[in-house]
């Protein structure tokens, strides 16, 4: 499966998710492009978007696009702090559909606390 990280994301972060082939954004000469932008390029070549943007199930009509979106969710985007989510992402990557935006969270409180400020599907 071909990833594409948004340019928020820890470049080490790739080391976690072989067999997958994993592209940054800069890499992709795609690092200045807002969501929309990037979702219409990414979907000719990405299977999966992996961001930390919250918002962006609100700001994109996601599943206009032929590409699914994983956004992780910890208390802040570093490294040491996403890299506990990369074996749920590796399940994910399993079942994920076009179309689709989910959500990875490192626990339940920061889940709920998104829930209340009405952040993700689950707010909905």
């Amino acid at each position: 499966m071909r990833l594409l990280f948004d340019h928020n994301l820890s470049r080490k972060l790739k080391n976690h998710l072989s067999p997958h082939e994993v592209v940054l954004t800069r890499e992709a000469g795609w690092d200045d492009f807002d969501n929309g932008e990037l979702l219409e390029a990414a979907q000719q070549t990405f299977d999966v978007l992996l961001t930390t943007d919250t918002n962006i199930y609100h700001q994109q009509k996601v599943e206009q696009f032929d590409i699914a979106v994983i956004v992780l969710r910890a208390y802040n985007n570093k490294y040491e702090s996403l890299r506990p989510l990369m074996p749920d992402v590796l399940s994910l990557l399993e079942t994920v559909q076009p179309g689709k935006v989910y959500y990875v969270y490192i626990d339940e409180k920061l889940k709920e606390s998104d829930r209340r400020k009405g952040k993700g599907p689950e707010a909905e």
